[in-house]
């Protein structure tokens, strides 16, 4: 027989979304669910992007990731394929796949789902807490090389190796 566990129902309304909010550099993450509160099983994390801070080409060990997108148009690059997807999209990307992506609007706004979670660690780390639940302003001091540095660290922990581009 099964083991039956005492997990409780999770209920994240509009009132809880500047406590679940960090701004990653210009970008804004609202984690609504983490591995922590799903006992490992995925993350789901509502992200706006600004263009210009999307990541290096990279490949995940561990997790796989999907993207719903709301708002916006951005384009993947997923091993040999390039995608371009936009509002109403859904995008999967496999584990061990090198993967990457560029936007094509200003922003673009999306529900990033990890499966198993974890890797939410790494925009939770190497973020900080957002006062309001919109973008930051816009920095005119570049990130320092230590913030790149903690990401690469903190992503090589977590599994997920930084590519170069050949």
């Amino acid at each position: 027989m099964s083991e039956i566990k005492t997990i409780t129902a999770q209920h994240v309304t509009d009132k809880h979304m500047l406590e679940r909010s960090r701004w990653y550099g210009p970008n804004l993450f609202t984690f609504l669910t983490t591995a922590a509160e799903t006992q490992g099983a995925f993350s789901l994390t509502k992200a706006t992007l600004r263009k210009g801070f999307e990541p290096p080409l990279h490949v995940h060990s561990r997790e796989e990731e999907s993207s719903f997108i709301l708002e916006g148009e951005i384009i993947y690059e997923v091993g040999e394929q390039q995608i371009h997807a936009k509002a109403g999209d859904y995008v999967h990307l496999p584990r061990l796949i090198p993967h990457t992506f560029k936007l094509v609007t200003e922003t673009v706004t999306l529900l990033l789902f990890i499966t198993p979670g974890g890797f939410e660690d790494m925009f939770m780390q190497c973020s900080r807490s957002a006062s309001s639940v919109e973008l930051p302003e816009i920095s005119t001091v570049a990130p320092g090389k230590e913030f790149f540095e903690k990401i690469n660290r903190v992503s090589e922990e977590l599994g997920v190796t930084t590519l170069p581009r050949l």
